[in-house]
């Protein structure tokens, strides 16, 4: 989603934590019979795992669907914020928690470890906007083996945290509303954020190798690599494959969008685009951002998130991005879903209905 520069310093902001699970009778008829269980990893899987740090491997393909938040509350630690939203919408423990840092930040163990011990999966946003002290960073540089000592000392302290982190870098690249975006519209005036850098999905690709590599070489294979387009509506123009780095460096597709109009539903917002992806990758696709306008139409909305995610084997749970960002986006801005006593109803039914929570 476009947002400003508000996300400059590290923030480990709160997500959510651990889902208790639903009783098997609490699973609708309809969501039983066509994902009562997720997609099982494919015969002979096997992921490199080093010693001395969790293995991931039976967290990536998950029974059931993870239910995940970013929240932003100026009197609540990242736990206590996850904890807050998951009282509210009945799933007291959310599995995943999402915080945002700037290229250049330390990775902050503590917060890592934090959330872990709540239960929750750390999915750990690393965005590359450009800025003094680091460097004036760009994609082309992490390509070019620039940022190797940057990216060497993060592979080292996830490694050293121990504990399941979901990686995403450059999350929407596919759109130009970022510095490390695509420039699909280069003639367009004024010339979109992405354009001032014009990065190339062969620089993505080889930027992203690159770190996985030398995480790799680190044995910071408690790293869960969540590749991280947009939905392709914005942009249509622009297919996905072209930066996809390949099935050995990713694990999660992360797919993000929002229902931004009225009349938006799941399937116009992200069946055409697991359409598209499902062309060249089988991997498990977690929506790694959505959420819905304020208003009269947000119950509605929420039940159409929800009922769809359970009902696809393939996607194995999604973020919500619970936040208020007014202040930069306008009235429309407001993601908190506390704000629609319709909307947590909503929610609590759709939790209940999906197979969501382990």
């Amino acid at each position: 989603m476009k947002k400003a520069l508000h996300r400059l310093a590290v923030l480990s902001l709160p997500l959510a934590l651990t889902a208790s699970v639903l009783p098997a009778q609490s699973v609708s008829a309809a969501v039983d019979r066509t994902a009562k269980y997720n997609a099982k990893a494919p015969k002979g899987f096997k992921r490199k795992n080093a010693k001395g740090v969790t293995n991931v491997n039976k967290y990536l393909y998950p029974r059931r669907d993870y239910v995940g938040v970013f929240t932003q509350y100026d009197n609540r630690s990242p736990v206590g914020g996850a904890k807050y939203f998951g009282g509210l919408v009945g799933k007291k423990k959310p599995n995943v928690i999402k915080g945002f840092a700037n290229w250049g930040a330390p990775f902050d163990q503590a917060w890592a470890k934090s959330i872990w011990k709540a239960g929750a999966i750390p999915q750990w946003e690393l965005e590359a906007h450009p800025v003094d002290w680091n460097g004036g960073i760009t994609v082309k540089k992490i390509a070019n083996g620039r940022a190797d000592a940057y990216i060497k000392q993060i592979a080292q302290s996830v490694r050293a945290a121990k504990v399941p982190v979901a990686l995403s870098f450059a999350h929407e690249f596919n759109g130009d509303w970022y510095e490390w975006g695509y420039c699909s519209r280069p003639k367009k005036n004024p010339p979109a954020t992405a354009c001032k850098y014009k990065t190339k999905p062969a620089e993505f690709k080889k930027a992203w190798k690159r770190m996985h590599g030398i995480f790799t070489k680190a044995g910071a294979t408690n790293a869960i690599w969540m590749w991280s387009p947009n939905e392709t509506g914005p942009r249509a123009e622009v297919r996905l494959k072209p930066f996809y780095p390949g099935d050995a460096y990713v694990d999660w597709i992360g797919l993000i969008g929002y229902y931004r109009s009225t009349s938006s539903t799941y399937a116009k917002v992200f069946t055409p685009s697991i359409k598209e992806l499902r062309r060249f990758t089988k991997k498990p696709i977690i929506i790694g951002e959505v959420s819905t306008l304020p208003g009269k139409n947000r119950p509605r909305q929420i039940r159409d998130f929800l009922k769809n995610v359970a009902a696809d084997p393939g996607v194995i749970g999604f973020i919500w991005f619970n936040k208020d960002q007014r202040k930069n986006e306008g009235p429309n801005g407001d993601y908190r879903v506390e704000k629609s006593k319709a909307g947590v109803t909503a929610f609590k039914t759709g939790l209940k209905k999906g197979y969501f929570g382990r």
